[in-house]
């Protein structure tokens, strides 16, 4: 499940791994749906080591009196030089490189910053970690826009283009399953459409 809102300041730019704060309201957001989650009484909770996301984990953990694990690997995409600017700011420096990337995120990333193939790979290390030591139970994970999209992204087949249509909007929640070796999405917040993709998710 993803984050809530982040403070004000930091809305419109890429902060990626910058540790930026929830907003008051993305904050009783989280709190809120951290009080329905616990009473689904998961057995581990797993979280990006960023505040935004920690707030979240960390209401559920308590809520249910279960562990939070803190897993480095389920920070967001690394932005490079794009990390705390607007998109606007880019677009004046380097115009079209915010579509481009859209458009191919593995050979049009931030300057600096993490490829596609490079995020996917640190992400699905960590989550075939925790779903081998969780084989048959149920844990939560909270983490951020691009981790989550990257997980669903190979678990439905889609490319790195098209992954990009399929964000979860904040405080969204998908339920995925393992069986057998194999995974399937259960059930996912709704995508944000394409005028919401084009803006800057972390």
């Amino acid at each position: 499940m993803r984050h809530g809102e982040v403070a004000a300041p930091h809305r419109g730019t890429f902060y990626g791994q910058l540790d930026v704060p929830l907003s008051p309201e993305g904050l009783a957001g989280s709190l809120r749906l951290a009080a329905e989650l616990a009473r689904e009484a998961p057995e581990r909770v797993y979280s990006s080591p960023l505040a935004r996301a920690r707030a979240l984990a960390q209401a559920v953990a308590d809520g249910c009196g279960v562990p939070l694990v803190v897993e480095p690997a389920f920070a967001e995409l690394d932005r490079g030089l794009w990390t705390g600017r607007a998109r606007a700011a880019i677009e004046v420096e380097s115009p079209g490189a915010v579509a481009a990337y859209i458009a191919d995120p593995e050979r049009a990333s931030a300057p600096g910053g993490e490829r596609e193939s490079e995020l996917a790979a640190r992400v699905w290390r960590a989550v075939d970690t925790l779903t081998d030591r969780h084989s048959g139970g149920r844990v939560l994970l909270v983490a951020h826009a691009h981790v989550l999209r990257v997980i669903m992204a190979r678990i439905a087949g889609w490319s790195p283009a098209e992954s990009m249509q399929h964000f979860l909007p904040l405080l969204g929640v998908a339920d995925l399953e393992r069986s057998g070796g194999r995974w399937r999405i259960v059930s996912a917040s709704a995508a944000l459409d394409q005028a919401q993709v084009l803006r800057p998710q972390g």
